[in-house]
């Protein structure tokens, strides 16, 4: 008898723990600001990866296209950049405020070179967009979140310790 009170209480705490689970889940996928944060970071992404693709052409290869892409998608990415830093602000955080500062930054600099064409933009263009790419690295590494998951499967790993 003792056994069996035993494993019934245990199959009702399983029970239990896991309908709080999916409620917790639940709450975090139905909440609004983090549904909006996720949609303006994809789009960030995806101008991010658009630019990539044009990446390690020589100057005179790129054409109108080329030069859209890298206007609005630097455009694009500084207006997101600041519509994160305006709605989710993490003011007792410097180190996210200053990787989203970079980051807009970065994404000014392509957009300026972009419209400008200058000689020497495309160069500019290919720094700022590596800037960029590590301002984003910087930060989800600072967040604890891990992109690319088909790319590297497991947990993101914990950054050591700043040197002291």
């Amino acid at each position: 008898m003792g056994k069996k009170v035993v494993i019934v209480i245990s199959f009702l705490i399983f029970c239990y723990s896991t309908v709080i689970l999916a409620e917790d889940q639940k709450k975090e996928e139905d909440d609004p600001k983090k549904k909006e944060y996720k949609e303006i970071m994809k789009s960030i992404d995806l101008n991010y990866k658009a630019m990539q693709d044009f990446m390690g052409y020589y100057p005179d290869q790129l054409g109108k296209k080329e030069w859209g892409t890298f206007l609005t998608g630097g455009q694009e990415i500084s207006r997101l950049t600041q519509i994160v830093l305006d709605k989710f602000s993490r003011p007792d955080d410097e180190t996210y405020q200053k990787l989203m500062k970079d980051m807009k930054k970065y994404a000014e600099d392509i957009a300026k070179a972009a419209e400008e064409r200058y000689t020497g933009a495309y160069e500019d263009i290919q720094y700022s967009h590596g800037r960029m790419r590590n301002a984003c690295k910087r930060c989800h590494n600072h967040l604890h979140i891990q992109i690319y998951t088909d790319l590297y499967p497991g947990k993101a790993e914990e950054p050591p310790p700043p040197p002291e």
